[in-house]
């Protein structure tokens, strides 16, 4: 049984190299029926192989960007988005708008705003309230400091004022209150105006007084006299041009509008009464500090 098995592997084996050698033969018959093929010409037309030409790297030269006819901001690269902004008056422009520093000097400060006293004033009277032209007028002058006495229809030289008139007037609220106001007019001889005064209300002169100055520039000091109604007034120091635009009485407040220039827009406060006091000399005092740490020295080896 053993050598039938053996005959059958011998066999197999023959077969296997048979076929091997049979295929061999024949991928040699065609490879060099491919050679011959591929070695062949055509007839009268040699073969000329075409030559493959090397690639040359060449270098661009782009041209400098010029501006635009608009002006010399207007300049834009190829591959550059455009910038362009539109200004407050709504046209096109290429500068970017200045972001303003808040912390950036205003340029002036309200040091002052004091509204001046007429120079007469009223102060009260003495007398029988049913015959007010025999009552003793009480007036202050505020120029001389000094009060003075005089009736309806007299004439005080020094601080040139005479009385023309003095009435008494009384006023009935819905309590049935009553409220008595002494009234006096005078002539100012000085502006040969006729003045109402009273003896409840201080009077005040029509002009405000406004001082400005800077805390960069301690030579800067505008001194203004504005009417209320009428404040619109400019004025111009070393940190640019200013227009006070507003009077607040009552807040005791001003509006001022710094005009803008190439490098700033215009920029508007609400300025009020400020005391501006110089920063302190921070040095530090050397000598003190070396009599402490010699006490401390003198104290510890002690």
């Amino acid at each position: 049984m053993k050598k039938l098995y053996d005959k059958l592997i011998l066999v197999l084996a023959l077969l296997a190299l048979l076929g091997g050698a049979a295929l061999y033969f024949l991928k040699s018959d065609v490879t060099s029926q491919q050679a011959a093929a591929g070695d062949a010409e055509p007839a009268g037309n040699p073969y000329q192989p075409i030559p493959i030409p090397e690639p040359s790297a060449k270098t661009a030269s782009w041209p400098e960007p010029e501006h635009q006819s608009s002006g010399p901001n207007w300049l834009y690269d190829v591959f550059t988005p455009p910038k362009i902004y539109i200004d407050r008056q709504g046209n096109f422009t290429a500068e970017p708008p200045k972001v303003i520093d808040q912390d950036e000097p205003f340029g002036v400060y309200l040091a002052k705003m004091e509204r001046m006293p007429y120079r007469i004033q009223m102060q009260g009277y003495s007398g029988d309230r049913d015959k007010p032209g025999e009552a003793v007028l009480f007036f202050f002058d505020e120029e001389r400091q000094l009060r003075f006495f005089i009736r309806e229809g007299q004439t005080n030289d020094e601080s040139e004022v005479e009385v023309l008139d003095f009435t008494i007037e009384r006023e009935i609220d819905d309590d049935n209150n009553v409220d008595v106001t002494a009234v006096a007019t005078i002539l100012d001889k000085r502006s040969g105006e006729e003045v109402k005064l009273n003896d409840e209300e201080r009077l005040f002169s029509s002009e405000v007084t406004l001082l400005f100055r800077s805390e960069e520039d301690s030579e800067v000091e505008v001194e203004l006299m504005i009417d209320p109604q009428e404040p619109t007034t400019a004025f111009q120091t070393s940190a640019g041009e200013f227009v006070l635009k507003e009077i607040n009485l009552e807040d005791q407040t001003v509006t001022v509008e710094k005009k803008a220039t190439e490098d700033m827009e215009s920029r508007t406060l609400t300025l009020s009464p400020t005391i501006y006091q110089k920063p302190e000399d921070t040095q530090p005092n050397v000598e003190a500090e070396e009599d402490s740490s010699n006490d401390a020295e003198f104290d510890f080896a002690f």
